[in-house]
């Protein structure tokens, strides 16, 4: 009679810890590749733009296409990256694999306001910084203070970290 006691006490307990384990195992996060992105900048000759990109499927080819109409294709290396000049580079330019997402490089104007508000804050994280930490104004200690958006950037940092914190 005792046998039949512990295994009317067991049994729930192993069916139970059998349905959570389970259950455990399929809410698992998915481990998900990150979405292919590309963006444009402006090229030395006039009309064309380099579009750049990454997370692509690797050493696969990627066709680019403008509104204006020009195409062409480039492969992407071993990292999923790539770089590809496009000429008459007019518009909105997409790039995509064959079986992969049309993925939307956007245009010139809107990459280089992109980068803008990048270097902006880039540099206000550098004069909030370097100012926090001397409670003084002084020149950006990199070489990016030649950027106009940078230098706007650290000003703005370092007036902020003087009111704030010295």
């Amino acid at each position: 009679m005792n046998g039949y006691r512990r295994l009317a006490v067991l049994a729930p307990l192993t069916v139970s810890s059998l349905v959570l384990g389970s259950l455990t195992f399929l809410a698992a996060p998915a481990h998900t590749a990150p979405a292919p992105s590309c963006g444009l900048s402006k090229s030395q000759t006039a009309g064309e733009a380099t579009v750049n990109g990454k997370d692509f499927k690797p050493n696969k080819s990627v066709a680019f296409e403008s509104a204006a109409g020009t195409e062409g294709t480039t492969k992407a290396d071993a990292s999923g990256k790539f770089t590809f000049t496009v000429k008459e580079a007019e518009g909105t330019v997409t790039a995509q694999q064959i079986g992969g997402p049309e993925v939307k490089c956007g245009t010139i104007a809107e990459t280089e306001k992109k980068n803008a508000e990048e270097e902006f804050r880039r540099g206000f994280r550098d004069g909030l910084r370097e100012t926090r930490e001397t409670c003084k104004k002084e020149k950006p200690k990199t070489a990016d203070a030649l950027d106009p958006n940078y230098e706007r950037g650290y000003d703005k940092g370092a007036a902020r970290a003087l009111e704030r914190f010295c």
